[in-house]
C-alpha cells in the first residue's frame, strides 16, 4: 500500500492555526499537530513546524505497539511508523462507521484500540482493527477521547461534558471538571490533562480533584511528554505555542 509523505518541511513561527484537532509529543522534541488540512510535524519541541502533510482529517494522534503512531478522523484511518513521517492505510475493519470522532490506545496494551465512531458510540479492536466489538452507545456524541494506563477512558461529550469509565461500558460525568475543548492523559502516570477556556489544568486522582495551571491563556490543545511528565506542551486560543519544563508552574511562548 502506497505511503503519504509529509508536506515539504519548512521553517514557521511557532504559531498554528486549523481546526486544532490533536496534540501528540512523541518523545525527543518531536511534536505532531492535527487537523483537517492532515498532520504538521515540528522535531524542535514546537519552536518551528512543517507544513500539513495532507494525510486526512487529523481527529486524533494515539500511540499504537512498536512507536506506531494511528491518525483517526473522518473517513480516515492510518498508521505511522515512522514518527509521522509517512503514513499507511490502516483500512476500517468492520466497524459501522468512517467518521471516527475520538480515537485512543490502552497505553499499557497499546494492542488494545478504541474507536468513537459518530452517532453510534464506542468500538473496541485487540487485533490491530481487524474485527470490532460494540461497547456501549454512551459516547456517541463525543468528539475526544483519551485512555489510561489500566484501561480507564475519558471523553468530551458534546451534551455531557467530561465523562469516564472504567472500562468503556458504563459512563459517568466528572463532576467539577473544569469547561475543557480537549482532553490527554499521561501513559505512564495516568495524569488527566485539559484544555479550555480557564487555560490548562490536571488531575492526579481520575477527575476527583483539579489543579489550574498557570497557562498564559485560553488553551486549545495539551500534551506532556511521554519521557518527561515535567515538560508540557500547550496551544492557546491564539494558536501560539508554549512550552514547560516545570510541570506547568510557568510556561514561555515558542517564538
Amino acid at each position: 500500500m502506497a505511503a503519504l509523505g509529509r508536506g515539504a518541511p519548512r521553517p514557521a513561527d511557532a504559531v498554528l492555526s486549523g481546526d486544532f484537532h490533536a496534540l501528540r509529543a512523541l518523545g525527543d522534541g518531536i511534536l505532531l499537530y492535527g487537523q483537517h488540512a492532515g498532520v504538521a510535524r515540528s522535531v524542535d519541541g514546537g519552536r518551528t513546524w512543517g507544513a500539513p502533510d495532507g494525510a486526512g482529517d487529523a481527529m486524533a494522534l494515539a500511540a499504537g505497539q512498536g512507536g506506531a503512531i494511528i491518525l483517526a478522523g473522518h473517513d480516515v484511518l492510518k498508521v505511522s511508523r515512522d514518527g509521522g513521517v509517512t503514513w499507511q492505510d490502516q483500512g476500517f475493519g468492520n466497524l459501522p462507521g468512517t467518521d471516527l470522532h475520538g480515537f485512543a490506545t490502552r497505553p499499557d496494551q497499546p494492542g488494545t484500540w478504541f474507536a468513537n465512531v459518530a452517532g453510534r458510540g464506542l468500538y473496541r479492536t485487540a487485533d490491530g482493527g481487524v474485527t470490532w466489538a460494540a461497547v456501549s452507545p454512551a459516547t456517541q456524541d463525543a468528539m475526544t477521547l483519551a485512555a489510561a494506563p489500566g484501561g480507564r477512558l475519558y471523553a468530551l461529550s458534546m451534551s455531557q461534558g467530561l465523562m469516564t469509565s472504567p472500562t468503556g461500558v458504563d459512563w459517568e460525568r466528572v463532576e467539577g471538571a473544569p469547561q475543557a475543548v480537549s482532553v490527554d492523559v499521561h501513559p505512564v502516570s495516568g495524569a488527566v490533562y485539559v484544555a479550555g477556556p480557564g487555560g490548562v489544568s490536571r488531575s492526579l486522582d481520575g477527575g476527583l480533584r483539579w489543579e489550574t495551571l498557570d497557562f498564559p491563556e485560553g488553551a486549545r490543545l495539551v500534551t506532556a511528554d511521554p519521557q518527561d511528565e515535567a515538560a508540557l506542551v500547550g496551544v492557546g486560543d491564539s494558536g501560539r505555542v508554549y512550552r514547560s519544563a516545570d510541570a506547568g508552574r510557568t510556561w514561555r511562548p515558542d517564538h
